[in-house]
């Protein structure tokens, strides 16, 4: 997955049962073994090969799949966090932009897809399971958050070990004559091994290679040990090689080998791209048009992008692959000019794309690069577009698309040229000049926020490309998935990409906080995110609310309508979860800005819950942003004298407040 870092960046199957429930191949009574799960495994897996021995001749030619295909295993929950690439500051900025950061914008978390091949009699179908597991999918522990956008300087470097290589071609069992016997079909399921599954790579049989890559595929998804030996065997680098088997059964197998070997596993990630695995999986998925192969390549190069170390070459080598053959085609996007013929492409392929997508857009090169190239942009957002027009606002690569739109939304004002940028400079020219001229006093943070004499520019009729990401058409898109998706994750990334398009303070910050709350009416929206059950939910509302209380044209209707929210979740929220000092943050600041610029409808929502909480935040060590935002509040409050009557009624006095708001406090107070 991978989300801040690029926050903010998964759907898992949940097996209660791994012995008996991973594979389900054939029926129970087909199995001639009924005992452990390895040696259900390795019958299965020869079963597999001996069916797709029977269809040999039909596989080698079959192109892409005409149906669709099942979203098998899936469940709704990705589990992913949100995190903040910049700090509240404790200087006063004037009343607008009081306390708060230079930028409070968000990026998605990296996430990964977790496979094992389901074969039938009459069709092949894959289970997802793009998992916040740890390792297997034993239990549903999820793994730790981290941040994500960009690598950390002070990450300590990971030595890897070369792997032994342990085969040589056709040295299978290392006897000429062992090779006939072993190549024939009276290979004992029972007594297949990892070592002995990577000696049959080596074989110049099709059908032995694809055997040995399926008991890979199958066995690394069971048992997490069995990566290591993978690799420490040497077995990595014979799976990059069998990509470019002439034989479709064993790419798909080496494929789906390599998919799980990589699973949550920065070794075997390393040593598939030293392999040139990158390289090779790319250019099978350039040439390949087998459905069930372009889902093993698309979910390995998914896995393969939730690595920092790997991104620039995904960038570079997977992108132009991914975008030009399953992102445009798949989303239904057209410029017109594109006469070549739009190829059927399976929703899980597009699914598996747009993951890996989601966890390139993260890293800093990634969204400079996928915002400038062609059709990406448009074909993600005609996608989501689709799905709201059609009623699908929860179909699974929905997320996906809105996570990768909110990735590239992060920092866009300075990071891309656009429509604002000339215009922020104008302002600030007007504004030193009148500054300089005694007009104007010097607050800092004043510019920003009070509205100029200048026009906002007109919105392209057609937007292309990056300018789709602060078209009204965008703003409608998240506000309606917000009104009809059930997701917790898509909500989130909606929050996200319009807190990223808030998060300045520039003219833009400004315009697309007035789109939002004025033209388009999505402050009703936004504040039922506040009461949802997902704390990174009700984050990502809150910051959003907080970027826009900064502005004073909107604060007449915020206070009319997010006050309540905002005052609930101070005077209610629990203190149990990892969110819970930024929401708090939020919540303060939002709060202070609504109610200082209208004390007398304010001063109803100073419960006593909501002071109790405030105080009870001024003296909580472990949340010292919120603790600030929290000293801060009350500081204000307390220099209103309509606010400060309030106060003194539920039994605060001078020197409560003292204690609490210390010099801040003091400072103030001196003018009464």
């Amino acid at each position: 997955m991978l989300h801040s870092p690029l926050k903010t960046a998964l759907a898992y199957e949940c097996f209660q049962d791994q012995a008996s429930s991973t594979l389900a191949l054939p029926s129970d009574h087909k199995l001639k073994t009924k005992g452990t799960g390895k040696q259900r495994v390795q019958e299965q897996v020869m079963m597999t090969v001996k069916r797709q021995k029977q269809k040999s001749s039909v596989s080698s030619s079959v192109g892409h799949s005409n149906r669709g295909s099942m979203y098998d295993g899936l469940a709704d929950g990705y589990g992913y966090g949100t995190s903040r690439g910049s700090y509240y500051t404790k200087t006063q900025t004037g009343n607008s932009n009081w306390g708060y950061p230079l930028y409070n914008g968000t990026l998605k978390r990296d996430v990964e897809s977790r496979r094992y091949h389901k074969a039938t009699l009459n069709r092949q179908s894959i289970y997802s399971s793009c998992s916040t597991q740890q390792g297997t999918s034993r239990t549903s522990k999820k793994m730790p958050a981290r941040a994500l956008s960009c690598p950390s300087s002070n990450k300590p470097d990971v030595v890897y070990a070369q792997p032994m290589m342990s085969c040589k071609q056709d040295g299978v069992y290392g006897q000429a004559q062992s090779s006939s016997k072993i190549c024939g079909d009276e290979i004992d399921a029972g007594t297949m091994t990892i070592q002995k599954a990577i000696q049959l790579l080596c074989s110049s049989d099709d059908k032995y290679q694809a055997m040995g890559a399926y008991y890979l595929q199958h066995t690394c998804f069971q048992d997490e040990s069995a990566k290591q030996e993978v690799y420490r065997l040497g077995g990595i680098a014979k799976l990059v090689e069998l990509l470019r088997s002439q034989n479709q059964n064993v790419q798909r197998a080496a494929a789906g080998a390599l998919r799980n070997l990589v699973f949550k596993n920065p070794t075997n990630k390393i040593e598939t791209r030293r392999q040139n695995g990158i390289r090779e999986c790319v250019s099978l998925l350039r040439r390949t048009g087998n459905t069930e192969i372009q889902k093993q390549l698309t979910g390995l190069l998914w896995n393969l992008s939730s690595t920092d170390e790997l991104k620039e070459e995904l960038i570079q080598e997977a992108l132009p692959v991914l975008t030009d053959c399953v992102i445009i085609p798949f989303s239904g996007w057209s410029d017109g000019s594109c006469n070549r013929t739009r190829e059927i492409i399976d929703p899980e392929v597009f699914f598996n794309a747009t993951g890996c997508l989601r966890n390139l857009s993260s890293a800093d090169m990634g969204r400079q690069t996928m915002r400038n190239y062609p059709g990406l942009i448009d074909s993600v957002m005609t996608y989501a577009q689709n799905c709201v027009a059609s009623s699908r606002p929860d179909d699974k690569s929905v997320e996906n698309c809105i996570c990768i739109l909110h990735n590239l939304s992060y920092r866009l004002d300075a990071e891309v040229p656009n429509r604002y940028t000339q215009l922020n400079h104008m302002a600030r020219s007007v504004y030193m000049d009148k500054t300089l001229t005694g007009c104007f006093n010097s607050r800092s943070g004043k510019m920003e926020n009070d509205e100029y004499g200048v026009p906002l520019p007109e919105e392209d009729f057609k937007p292309k490309g990056p300018s789709w990401l602060y078209h009204s058409d965008a703003i409608r898109t998240y506000l309606s998935l917000m009104d009809q998706s059930k997701k917790d994750a898509t909500l989130e990334a909606c929050a996200g990409a319009l807190q990223n398009l808030t998060a300045s303070r520039g003219l833009m910050s400004n315009a697309m906080s007035q789109l939002i709350g004025l033209k388009e009416k999505g402050l009703p929206r936004i504040a039922r995110l506040l009461q949802s059950n997902s704390s990174e939910v009700v984050r990502s509302g809150a910051s959003l609310l907080s970027n826009m209380s900064r502005h004073p044209v909107l604060h007449k209707t915020m206070a009319h309508q997010v006050l309540p929210d905002v005052s609930r979740l101070l005077s209610f929220q629990s203190g149990n979860t990892s969110s819970y000092g930024e929401i708090m943050t939020s919540a303060c600041y939002t709060l202070r800005n609504l109610i200082m610029s209208n004390p007398h409808l304010g001063k109803s929502y100073l419960s006593s819950n909501l002071l109790n909480n405030v105080v009870s935040l001024c003296r909580n060590g472990s949340c010292p942003k919120a603790a600030e935002a929290a000293r801060l509040l009350l500081t204000d409050l307390w220099s209103n004298r309509e606010l400060q009557s309030v106060l003194k009624q539920q039994g605060f006095d001078k020197n409560m407040m003292g204690s609490l708001a210390g010099t801040t406090f003091r400072t103030l107070s001196s003018r009464f």
